[in-house]
């Protein structure tokens, strides 16, 4: 199950491959959409945030100023999305839902908001987006195919919020805005956002030069991309990921994704040990790690730890694929997120010795964390004033 290093650089080489094709053309099975949002430059003003992915949603007002760091002033406030067992909802419900969340801040009137929609979507020039499939295992009927920031906007206001406007962004996208200008080194887009947790997905900053798809939006600098490259097809999948594709919501789709994040883990391991007794996938990757952590010499200790470790290389292999892309020499800065990658003690520094055997240096990448780093990235796009005259 673990990999070796042949085995990740052809993961690399494939995934390379696969964003070049979506950088240059639609409908490939890297989406590679543009976020429409270049590096940061100077942000002032107050924002409230929407942040919704996996079953979890929070909101803040969040405040840029020039020369100071980013600030978090109302929240952030949190809660859950029933959508977990018998739970069912519906569009609206899931829009008022996240509208009331916000509200319970008591947000100034009239501010910009910054909506982080963790699942697979199509951003627009206008910064709202379509939500193209649904992805962490969540599917919640009347949603796809919609404008979600419109739809929040919408529902805002019948919850007593009055927005100027909603601009959408990926979370990781925000990932990557929230570490450019949190990080801002020589060059902000040295930049590459990723997530690690109920799902995964990686961003990057790319130049109209590696991204021909950018050409149709005129003269264009350096624009975030969202890749979507949980929906990559890796080689070397095994029996177990082919059983729990084709029971999933979306066979034959989110296949990288199905064989990393911390939603679907749980699930190899029990397609793997079916006999095993007491464990319950529900319980999310966390019961995994605890059972690796056992480091008891069973057979469910050891095939828990090559889960997680393949997971790691897996991510790995994919972020060598997207540092390929960025020229030069200078370090890069991977923002990592996600409830796998930090809640994980093992999760982050198994990726980052698999990394830098890959690239073959170990100055090459630095890994950080920033608190609230979704949060700022959000405010970010709510406040980026040229988007929306555009």
């Amino acid at each position: 199950m673990v990999l070796s290093r042949d085995q990740m650089t052809e993961v690399r080489q494939a995934l390379h491959a696969r964003i070049e094709e979506g950088l240059a053309h639609e409908g490939r099975e890297i989406r590679a959409f543009p976020a429409f949002v270049s590096p940061p430059s100077v942000l002032d003003g107050q924002a409230l945030v929407v942040d919704t992915g996996g079953t979890n949603m929070r909101a803040a007002v969040v405040s840029l100023t020039p020369g100071k760091a980013p600030a978090v002033l109302k929240g952030p406030v949190q809660d859950r999305l029933p959508v977990r067992g018998t739970h069912k909802l519906d569009g609206e419900t899931f829009f008022a839902i996240q509208a009331k969340l916000a509200a319970s801040l008591s947000p100034p009137k009239n501010l910009p908001v910054g909506y982080c929609f963790s699942y697979a979507s199509k951003s627009e020039p206008s910064l709202d987006a379509t939500l193209t499939h649904w992805t962490k295992g969540i599917d919640i009927p009347g949603v796809e195919g919609t404008r979600v920031g419109q739809r929040l906007c919408d529902a805002l206001s019948s919850a007593g919020v009055d927005p100027s406007y909603v601009h959408v962004v990926n979370d990781t996208v925000a990932c990557l805005l929230g570490g450019a200008v949190v990080h801002k080194g020589p060059t902000p887009s040295n930049v590459i956002g990723l997530i690690v947790g109920t799902g995964t997905n990686m961003a990057g900053f790319f130049s109209p030069k590696s991204a021909p798809k950018l050409a149709a939006f005129g003269p264009v600098g350096a624009m975030a991309i969202n890749l979507e490259s949980g929906n990559f097809t890796p080689p070397f999948a095994l029996a177990c990921d082919d059983a729990i594709d084709a029971r999933s919501p979306n066979p034959g789709r989110q296949r990288f994704e199905k064989a990393v994040s911390g939603y679907y883990l749980p699930w190899l391991f029990a397609e793997l040990m079916p006999n095993f007794v007491g464990f319950d996938p529900e319980q999310g990757s966390k019961a995994l790690v605890d059972l690796r952590d056992l480091n008891d010499g069973s057979e469910a200790s050891e095939v828990a730890g090559a889960l997680l470790l393949r997971s790691a290389q897996l991510v790995a292999a994919g972020l060598a694929a997207v540092v390929d892309f960025y020229e030069g020499d200078e370090p890069i800065t991977i923002l990592s997120e996600g409830s796998l990658f930090w809640g994980d003690p093992q999760y982050a520094s198994a990726t980052k010795a698999a990394l830098e055997a890959l690239l073959g240096r170990t100055d090459r990448v630095r890994f950080e964390r920033v608190a609230d780093v979704n949060l700022i990235g959000s405010a970010v796009v709510a406040l980026n004033r040229s988007v929306v005259e555009r």
